[in-house]
Formats: structure tokens, C-alpha cells, sequence
């Protein structure tokens, strides 16, 4: 029986997961806008000591998850605003 790699667990893990974190409603002070024009940094309540430290947007849900309502209208109001 072969093992498990861990790019093969990793896979795995991103197939299961339907979600980021630019879909869930606790992200908030999205910021940092990549070359393309893009936002690309959030913070969560949840993560890195209660929002103190920012996180990718394409960070994978976690257990707190709770689905974004607006779809990622937030977003393009935001980079509009920007």
C-alpha cells in the first residue's frame, strides 16, 4: 500500500473545501491590492490572535465559516472605492 503524500493530502484537502476566505462573512478590512488590481489581504476574528494579523483572502474556510451573503459584491465596492 503506498503512503500518502503530503501534495496528495493537500489536494485533497482543497478539493473538499468549496470555500475561502473571501467568502465568509467574518473576514473584514479587506486591504492590498496585488499587481492585477486585485484585493489579496483580510482579517478575521478567528485567526491570528483574534484579527491582530492579517490573512490571504484565498486562505482556505475554516471551522467558523459562515457563508457571505452578497456574493463578493463587497469587493467590487470596495475596489471601486479604493
Amino acid at each position: 500500500m503506498a503512503r500518502q503524500t503530503k501534495r496528495q493530502a493537500q489536494k485533497q484537502t482543497e478539493q473538499a473545501t468549496l470555500y475561502r476566505c473571501r467568502d465568509c462573512a467574518n473576514s473584514y478590512d479587506w486591504h492590498s491590492k496585488a499587481l492585477d488590481g486585485h484585493l489579496i489581504l483580510c482579517r478575521c476574528k478567528y485567526k491570528q490572535d483574534g484579527g491582530r494579523y492579517c490573512i490571504f483572502l484565498s486562505d482556505l474556510q475554516c471551522e467558523h465559516f459562515i457563508k457571505r451573503k452578497d456574493d463578493g459584491k463587497d469587493e467590487q465596492t470596495r475596489q471601486g472605492a479604493l
